[in-house]
């Protein structure tokens, strides 16, 4: 079964959410608070706000060059000296190039080969609800999953069970989650992410 057979579509609403819960831990932080740890070892608030700037980027980029451009060294300077103004400019492109029709249905260049837009969005809402988890785990202010993209989220990766095994896909090695763990619980498990918060 595709994840566009789910409750919830991996859409540009689906996006809008995810980025939302970014957004709302982003514009709530204190001066003091960028500074603290997150994942990985040796990233910071400031760190994850920028990999998730550049990881959005790649949205309306991809949309306005036909191509996906990878993501591999970056610095947090590109967030400037505002970067709740950074992150709201990139994720309200993002979202202005999803609007776009058809947006979702097209297939772009990748170092790989192609590339489809539906799973490039389907990757950053994973990687804005795991990212937004890790802010405000970091802050002590834990965000709260929505069950329903978690959902989503599991069933996408699911169907490319291929890539994740092949390593270099999520951005840790998945933990075993609880049985009867909900769906946000399972999501994070498959992130490596638990209910305590260690830095590793």
């Amino acid at each position: 079964m595709s994840h566009r057979d789910r409750s919830v579509d991996l859409d540009s609403t689906a996006y809008q959410r995810a980025a939302a819960l970014v957004g709302e831990m982003v514009t709530g932080l204190a001066d003091d608070e960028w500074e603290l740890p997150t994942r990985p070892a040796d990233w910071n608030v400031l760190t994850t706000v920028a990999w998730v700037v550049v990881g959005d980027a790649q949205i309306a980029d991809a949309l306005a060059t036909g191509n996906v451009h990878q993501v591999a060294d970056f610095d947090s300077a590109i967030l400037g000296v505002n970067p709740v103004a950074t992150w709201r400019g990139t994720a309200v492109a993002a979202i202005q190039a999803l609007t776009e029709p058809g947006a979702l249905d097209r297939v772009v260049a990748h170092t790989e080969g192609s590339f489809a837009v539906a799973d490039l969005v389907a990757q950053r809402v994973s990687e804005n609800l795991v990212r937004a988890w890790d802010i405000g785990m970091a802050v002590g202010r834990p965000v709260e999953v929505p069950d329903d993209l978690a959902e989503a989220c599991l069933g996408f990766w699911a169907d490319h069970a291929d890539a994740v095994l092949a390593g270099g896909v999520l951005p840790d090695m998945p933990i075993e989650p609880a049985d009867d763990a909900t769906p946000a619980v399972r999501f994070l498990a498959l992130m490596g992410r638990g209910e305590g918060f260690e830095i590793v």
